[in-house]
């Protein structure tokens, strides 16, 4: 197979990586991507840190296997840990925090607000890449939400679970926007941009930060100077693999507007 023609990876927890994949489809429709949700163990932000690293390891060596040419972290949590991982892979590796970083260094905002899962916050990886990519001092809150990735993950696009969500979501944003008075919001966790229009809805005026898009330009930037996009009029399709349920990624890939699905296939999960 031709370098260009090899797909491009894109791993997460969960589903919230589809938030990365549509952002790629969006910027880059040629590109063959490939996915994995590691269903069986979300939220990762809750599991201890070894546990993490070993499951991040398993996703990292089902990507290697199948010969991706970029690798694309979704995952915040595993994000925090990628030095331990990315031993696993040969290609280049692009991650979430350091997206999420690079897109809120540039804004003209002195006080900056992150949810993410409770890993992520305790690691506090956010507030360390945003101060040391920010070229001014900015004050930099963080909040670990133990709940909200999982009920995004079972009650996306559900009327009676969005209530849920949203109840979560004033539960964990209400003192750093109405309170602290953040200039933005760094949706730190790949789940929450699924539900960027509740936060919308619930917060009006406040600017979200999605590392996703970011991740996205990042990628199409390294592709286009190592000449490794792929070529042809063709747009490339997307394979989906999860160790959770494979009826319920299906449903949730179409409810977020993810194209060109060729299949939706269930994957082994590690054992802890």
């Amino acid at each position: 197979m031709r370098e260009q023609d090899r797909p491009v990876g894109i791993l997460d927890s969960g589903i919230g990586g589809f938030s990365v994949a549509r952002q790629v489809q969006r910027l880059m429709p040629g590109e063959e991507l490939l996915y994995l949700g590691d269903g069986a163990h979300i939220p990762y932000g809750n599991h201890r840190e070894e546990e993490i690293v070993a499951m991040a390891r398993y996703l990292f060596r089902f990507m290697e296997e199948h010969g991706v040419k970029a690798l694309l972290v979704a995952c915040n949590t595993i994000s925090c840990v990628i030095d331990r991982c990315r031993q696993e892979v040969s290609c280049p590796v692009f991650n979430a925090i350091r997206a999420g970083a690079d897109a809120v260094a540039g804004l003209p905002v002195e006080k900056v607000g992150v949810i993410s899962t409770v890993f992520t916050h305790n690691s506090g990886a956010y507030p360390r890449e945003i101060l040391a990519q920010s070229p001014k001092k900015m004050v930099v809150l963080s909040c670990g939400c133990p709940d909200l990735a999982r009920l995004v993950e079972h009650n996306l696009d559900d009327p009676a679970g969005m209530v849920q969500v949203e109840e979560n979501l004033r539960q964990e944003l209400d003192q750093m926007v109405l309170e602290e008075k953040i200039q933005c919001c760094v949706l730190g966790c790949t789940h929450y941009p699924l539900v960027a229009d509740s936060i919308r809805r619930l917060y009006p005026g406040l600017p979200l930060v999605d590392p996703a898009e970011e991740m996205a330009r990042s990628l199409r930037g390294y592709l286009r100077a190592g000449g490794l996009e792929r070529e042809g009029t063709r747009p490339g399709g997307l394979s989906v693999y999860t160790t959770g349920d494979v009826a319920e990624y299906r449903l949730r890939a179409g409810q977020v507007g993810l194209e060109r699905i060729d299949r939706v296939e269930w994957y082994p999960p590690m054992e802890l």
